[in-house]
């Protein structure tokens, strides 16, 4: 009977480790030593490393909070939990998800990898383009709105993740939705 593996501790394992080290210096032996498993079985199961670091991001990043969005009536509500959910999936996966667009370009295996993200960013888009429906956002591309909303928290992300002497600014999410309201409203 095969070895029953937890996939979560697996995925985690995974993505910690490309995280920090990149693609070329993460290794199959690592994760599998890591995650309590035999570096065998990842073969078997994902058949390379990039398809077990495109099964990994595609696992955390549909189980996180930004991809468990719902879409309510009330518009600051959802702006809110669109920017908290962000955050805090920023905060256990941005390192990952910075990597595989930086690795990406080298490495032409992750290029499938990189759909992992685009589930998490339709949904929330989804959610801006149902409120431009009722008229309580401006018109526009929902992506486009989507990105105007977190981008400020892409930037801190970024410079906090960069290692630069620069100190990354906290932000708070119902002054971020504010901010964004304001200029985005439908007139």
């Amino acid at each position: 009977m095969p070895k029953v593996i937890d996939t979560d501790s697996l995925f985690r394992a995974t993505t910690q480790l490309f995280a920090e080290r990149g693609y070329d210096a993460t290794t199959t032996l690592e994760i599998a030593r890591r995650a309590g498993v035999n570096e065998v079985t990842l073969f078997r199961r994902y058949t390379s490393k990039a398809n077990l670091i495109g099964a990994a991001l595609s696992h955390c990043l549909s189980t996180s909070p930004f991809g468990q969005l719902t879409l309510t009536d009330n518009v600051q509500s959802d702006l809110i939990a669109i920017v908290e959910a962000y955050q805090s999936t920023f905060k256990d996966f941005g390192g990952a998800v910075m990597t595989i667009m930086i690795e990406m370009p080298r490495h032409s295996e992750l290029r499938e990898a990189t759909s992992a993200l685009l589930p998490n960013l339709r949904t929330a888009a989804g959610i801006i383009s149902a409120h431009q429906g009722k008229g309580s956002i401006g018109p526009g591309d929902p992506l486009q709105k989507l990105i105007h909303l977190i981008a400020p928290l892409m930037m801190a992300g970024l410079w906090g993740r960069s290692g630069a002497q620069v100190e990354a600014p906290v932000f708070d999410a119902a002054e971020v939705v504010e901010r964004f309201l304001h200029g985005h409203r439908s007139a």
